[in-house]
This record gives C-alpha cells, sequence and structure tokens, in this order.
C-alpha cells in the first residue's frame, strides 16, 4: 500500500471516530456537525482509493466533486454500495455547512451506518482489506494483542458477535488489565520486601496499589478470579493521558465487552457474562464499536511506545592493545577497587566517557565480556594516545 495512500485513510478514520462521539450524544447541533466531518471523511477514502490506483497520476482528482468520484472508482470496476445515500448525505452537507440547516441525530446516524458499510465494500474490493484490517496491519503491528484483534475481526465478519466481543476483551487485557492484575502476588506475605519481586513484574500487577500485593488482602477480598484485576485509578488516567486516549473510552470497552482475565502467561482464561448480555449485547453495531475503540486505543499506546528514541551504543570489538592490563575500576577514581585487569581476549561496548572524581581525569564506562563469557560493568581510565570513542 502507497504511503500516501495509508496516511489518507489514517485521517479519514480520525474523522469518522469524531462523526461517531457527536452522533452518539443526541444533540442536533453536534450531529450536524457529524454529518459534515463524516462527509470529508468518505471523501476521504474515495480519494485514497485513486491514489492506490494510480488515477492521481493521470487526472487532477483534487478537483473532482463528490458525484465525480463515485464515477471514477465505478470506472475502475469497483461498486460503489447504496450510492445514492452517499450523494443524498453529500446534499446534506451542503445544506448543514452553507445554509445553516440543522439535522436530526437519527438522520446522522443512518448515514453513518451506511457510509461504513460502503467504505469497508470498497475498500476490500481496491485493497483486500476493510479500514478496519488496514489500522490492524499498518499500523498495530504485531503486539501480544494482534491474534486477539484478528480473531475479533474474523468472528465479526461471520457474524459470530459474542466470540468478536470475547476476543476484543482478551485483546483489551493483554494491553491494558494485565497491569492491573495481582494473581502473581497471592503467595507473597504482606511484610516481604519488594512486593513479590521479578515475579509478580513478570505475571503482571505492577501498577496495582500496592498495598493489595500480598496474600492477606488477597485470602480477604478475591473471591472470583476476575477479583484479581484491581485497576489503580489514578494510574490508569496517567496512562491514558500520556497515550493520548480519553478515559472515557478504556472504560467504555471494559463495560460494553464480557470479562475476560488470564492469570498465567499461555495460561486458560477466564469469562464472564453478565445476565441478558449475549441476548442484549452481542450484536453487529456493539462489537463493531468496541473492536473499533480497542484497535484505536491500542494503536495509540503502542505509538507512544514506539515514539522513544535511546543513543546507539557500539558494537563488541576487541580490546585495543594499549589498553591490556589496563584496570578495571569499580568507580571513576585510581583509588577505586579494581575489578579486573584487561585481557586481551577481552571484549567490550564503552556505555559512556565520563569525567573522574579527579577532574584532570577522564573515563570509559564499559561492559566488558571475558573469554569465558563472564562480564563485568567498570571504568578504565582514558590513554590519550588511543582514545576508545
Amino acid at each position: 500500500m502507497k504511503e500516501s495512500t495509508l496516511q489518507t485513510l489514517i485521517t479519514a478514520r480520525a474523522l469518522i471516530e469524531q462523526a461517531e462521539r457527536h452522533c452518539a450524544l443526541g444533540d442536533r447541533y453536534l450531529a450536524t456537525a457529524g454529518l459534515i466531518v463524516l462527509q470529508d471523511a468518505v471523501e476521504l477514502v474515495f480519494l485514497a482509493i485513486l491514489i492506490e490506483k494510480g488515477i492521481d497520476e493521470d487526472r487532477a482528482i483534487e478537483k473532482l466533486t463528490f458525484d465525480e468520484m463515485i464515477s471514477a472508482i465505478g470506472q475502475l470496476g469497483i461498486k460503489v454500495p447504496k450510492s445514492g445515500t452517499l450523494k443524498a448525505m453529500n446534499k446534506l452537507r451542503v445544506t448543514a455547512k452553507h445554509y445553516g440547516q440543522v439535522m436530526e441525530p437519527l438522520t446522522v446516524q443512518g448515514h453513518l451506518n451506511t457510509a461504513k458499510v460502503a467504505i469497508d465494500t470498497i475498500l476490500n474490493l481496491a485493497v483486500g482489506k476493510t479500514l478496519r484490517e488496514v489500522l490492524l496491519t499498518e499500523l498495530v503491528g504485531d503486539t501480544i494483542s494482534r491474534p486477539f484483534l484478528d480473531e475479533a475481526v474474523a468472528a465479526l465478519t461471520h457474524r459470530n458477535y459474542i466470540q468478536s466481543l470475547i476476543a476484543t476483551r482478551k485483546a483489551f487485557f493483554l494491553e491494558f488489565e494485565q497491569d492491573y492484575c495481582i494473581y502473581g502476588y497471592r503467595d507473597v506475605l504482606a511484610n516481604a520486601p519488594f512486593g513479590g519481586g521479578l515475579l509478580g513484574f513478570f505475571n503482571g500487577g505492577w501498577k496495582a496499589h500496592y498495598w493489595i500485593k500480598n496474600m492477606e488482602w488477597i485470602r480477604d477480598n478475591v473471591k472470583t478470579p476476575f477479583d484479581y484485576v484491581q485497576i489503580n485509578h489514578e494510574t490508569w488516567r496517567i496512562d491514558a493521558m500520556e497515550w493520548g486516549i480519553n478515559t472515557q473510552v478504556l472504560n467504555n470497552i471494559r463495560r460494553l465487552t464480557p470479562d475476560a482475565v488470564q492469570l498465567e502467561i499461555k495460561g486458560d482464561w477466564y469469562i464472564r457474562l453478565p445476565a441478558g448480555y449475549e441476548a442484549n449485547s452481542a450484536n453487529r453495531e456493539n462489537s463493531s464499536v468496541c473492536l473499533d475503540l480497542t484497535i484505536e486505543a491500542i494503536r495509540r499506546k503502542h505509538e507512544h511506545i514506539r515514539s522513544a528514541r535511546t543513543v546507539s551504543k557500539d558494537k563488541p570489538y576487541e580490546t585495543p592493545p594499549a589498553y591490556i592490563g589496563q584496570p578495571l575500576f569499580e568507580k571513576p577514581s585510581q583509588d577505586s577497587q579494581v575489578i579486573r585487569y584487561l585481557a586481551e581476549d577481552d571484549r567490550y561496548v564503552v556505555e559512556e566517557m565520563l569525567t573522574g572524581f579527579n577532574a584532570q581525569k577522564i573515563f570509559y564506562r564499559i561492559h566488558c565480556t571475558a573469554s569465558s563469557g563472564e562480564s563485568f560493568f567498570g571504568y578504565v581510565e582514558q590513554i590519550e594516545a588511543q582514545p576508545l570513542n
């Protein structure tokens, strides 16, 4: 997929989310604003398809009207479903934007549903994927939750809505709730140091309140497997702000999907359904909304993680002759304890260069690996004739 196509679809997806929020509030004025935004989103999807097919190389597609875009896509052999309804939506948008006409929320909601069906249909014909699948493939990537997102998409396609919702919640648990699962602390005494150590970190729960991570609290308060998940709402809120996610979105996903918990890595899943849930909530609309919200939340989280940058480090290389036999100090000082003397077959990575406790001396902090495989961290004094940087 072309980079310009993907960028256009990402923008369209953002506009659709905005339209969904406006339509969900039941306010006529916000719904009218949502209609205007929705029409722009549909137009961007049309534009993305024309770009992907290379039509922009022969025609000035930015000058095409909405109806002309539908015609141009049709000439590619891609039939736009419900084109009459979409054209009517475009006319309503003109009425709302240029004449100030207010639209009813129910009318706008109908156009939103039509637009989403049309978008997924034409994208599937053009690039072999729906908009949701495009975002999954191109933006979410290979995350721990990806298999469950794929499962949710497949279940939704086959109209297995309850399975789609369960798979969505499994993905959500792995990305957001697992860090609050205190199952790994069930054998830790209340006064034990480190609150469970590495076991708790790798088994989840490290973001939960410190005072509940012990066997006494768990014995008195955990009545079902789902009680092991104890959200620290302050940390939950701060993380959401960091990732650029509305906390209400996260809470809505938790409320609208069945509870799903995995207590051990690659362990069994525990599922809880409220009474009447399958009859009242296992429908296409709820499944689609929850899946879309979850994909977007995960995308934002990993986009934030990927934005982190670190300085590169040297690859290991052999000790230069000038440094063979030089002492590796515990601290950047010649008076410090000597850890070892550098040998000819040592390999090392320079971590940093710094001034020692004696400001006239320069030291390197290095990670030294002996031929036996044993590793050491320490400081070696710089030899001016052969610096390591």
